[in-house]
């Protein structure tokens, strides 16, 4: 009596096919960790066009409606993202009564813009503006161009604080910067 063994029907695996099967799967992890990384820069660059689109905007209205709108920027913390938003500036009352002119004088001059509302950067996204020298010869607000002004303002008459900005993701540069000038032309918006 013979018995004839077919191994055939009983087969694992050989060491090359789970060798194959090892190098895929690491090409694919190392794909979708690329991409992670590339997503993140996408969304930084698309928060530094809507950024741009804003201060367009911006330098219409103020322009425009002849306002003075300053950008305040609230930086990032444990509990919340890098945040800007516009601020605007409200010449003091000359009221005669008594109550109008305790309220002018305990009020502050820049008042939340509602025609704005506040906008957050994605985790991770920030920007910084450096201020750029001018001179402006005909200031009468002396208020609005010291030190503790806010550093990007338009000033309502075409004009604006000349500036320059550079969009950061996790403390990386993104894209070129971008200055605008002091008539609120944009330079490098690419």
């Amino acid at each position: 009596m013979t018995r004839s063994h077919h191994f055939s029907s009983v087969r694992g695996f050989t060491l090359i096919e789970l060798m194959v099967v090892i190098v895929v799967m690491a090409i694919a992890a190392s794909l979708v960790l690329m991409n992670i990384g590339g997503v993140d820069q996408r969304s930084a660059m698309q928060a530094r066009e809507v950024f741009l689109m804003d201060v367009k905007k911006l330098q219409r209205e103020a322009d425009d409606q002849s306002r003075v709108l300053a950008l305040n920027v609230q930086n990032a913390t444990d509990v919340s993202p890098f945040r800007y938003e516009v601020l605007e500036y409200l010449p003091a009352t000359t009221a005669t009564d008594s109550s109008s002119v305790m309220l002018s004088q305990t009020a502050t001059r820049w008042q939340k813009y509602a025609e704005f509302e506040m906008q957050s950067l994605p985790d991770g996204v920030s920007f910084q503006i450096q201020p750029l020298q001018h001179g402006f010869e005909n200031a009468q607000n002396a208020a609005l161009l010291q030190g503790d002004a806010p550093k990007l303002i338009w000033l309502g008459n075409g004009e604006i604080k000349p500036v320059r900005i550079q969009f950061y993701f996790e403390q990386l540069p993104v894209g070129a910067e971008i200055e605008i000038d002091h008539l609120g032309k944009i330079v490098n918006e690419e």
